[in-house]
């Protein structure tokens, strides 16, 4: 572990949001004070992180809301990625990580988060499998969001198999994931049509899109159908989740095409059974004749390095829709809830 001389001093308590009750985040979450981890054993491959910035999930709300409180724990703390400079470290731990001051991002387990042991916190201590350095010139607000669009995006991509030369629509494409896929599509040479509101039009075709439909100017399917029936889209990368983009596919999707959906906008409920019927009802039955892929997935190192030298390299940027202090953090679900977040909603938790 870093030498005591090398280590910044490192208060005994911090602040932290936790969950004191199922329900929405403006009833569930409290700002409270509690014990700060503590540091890493000499022999450990931990590392403590002050944090800077927290990105929230847009799953958070529905987890607040449906999620019971876990016997025999603490108080549950929200969200999974975040930004933040090493303040300590085993000796397990990579070279790269070891140098206190290091800018860097990170992730909880998505299990350990389930349990309440989030991000929303002055510090944190992680694996350091699941931290990756960042250039310190890359702003600490946009790095927090780099893990979970990132990863969520790349799997889209690689699941699917986009590819250079095909064509692809994007619905929800000024969102956190949506702006991201845009950006790797267009590097990989694959033509993009994106699908938001008509107000984030400069946003999405600044990102990279040839073309943008906005959704509400339009019965998307029937537009769809109209002006792509002719030339078909190789995949439908949905990010906000329409089912009747998927039941309508045929009519503007290649046959060995599909549509690959990460989005619950119409509710869980609505999702459930769409996903079961979508992924299990025969032609025969009424079944679209078109694959139909739904996946979350969890971050990963490796994506977060991929995406993180993107962004150092200027290729690709992680867009910001707000930013509020960490006393404000309710204020920062409410603007999640409004569903119209052009990028990343974040919370500020480093105090300057």
């Amino acid at each position: 572990m870093a030498s005591p001389t090398s280590t910044p001093q490192i208060p005994s308590t911090m602040r932290a949001w936790v969950r004191a009750q199922r329900g929405p985040a403006h009833r569930a979450l409290e700002l409270s004070t509690i014990p700060t981890p503590s540091l890493p054993a000499p022999s450990s491959s931990d590392v403590l992180i002050r944090v800077s910035h927290v990105s929230l999930q847009v799953n958070t709300e529905l987890l607040l809301n449906l999620q019971p409180r876990i016997p025999f724990t603490s108080p549950g703390i929200p969200e999974l990625e975040l930004s933040g400079e090493i303040v300590a470290a085993g000796n397990g731990v990579s070279s790269e990580l070891r140098e206190i001051g290091t800018h860097v991002v990170a992730f909880q387990s998505i299990p350990n988060t389930f349990m309440g042991h989030g991000v929303m916190t002055e510090y944190i201590r992680l694996p350091a499998s699941q931290v990756a350095r960042i250039d310190a010139k890359v702003d600490m607000a946009a790095a927090s969001g780099i893990n979970g669009c990132g990863s969520t995006a790349l799997k889209i991509i690689r699941t699917a198999g986009v590819r250079s030369g095909q064509t692809v629509l994007v619905n929800g494409a000024s969102g956190s994931v949506g702006s991201v896929l845009v950006q790797i599509c267009k590097l990989r040479g694959v033509k993009v049509v994106g699908v938001a509101s008509g107000g984030n039009e400069e946003m999405v075709r600044g990102l990279g899109a040839d073309e943008f439909i906005d959704y509400r100017k339009h019965d998307l399917p029937v537009y769809l159908a109209k002006e792509n029936g002719d030339k078909p889209f190789d995949f439908v990368l949905d990010c906000a989740g329409s089912q009747a983009l998927y039941a309508n596919s045929p009519k503007y999707l290649k046959p060995e095409g599909a549509v690959v959906n990460i989005g619950g906008l119409e509710g869980m409920g609505a999702l459930a059974r769409n996903m079961m019927c979508n992924k299990f009802l025969p032609v025969w039955l009424g079944g679209v004749p078109r694959p139909y892929i739904f996946f979350s997935t969890p971050p990963t190192r490796d994506d977060a390095v991929y995406i993180g030298r993107l962004v150092e390299e200027g290729q690709l940027r992680i867009p910001v829709d707000s930013v509020f202090d960490m006393e404000d953090a309710l204020a920062a679900y409410e603007r999640i809830a409004t569903k119209r977040a052009r990028g990343k909603v974040v919370v500020k938790i480093r105090r300057d």
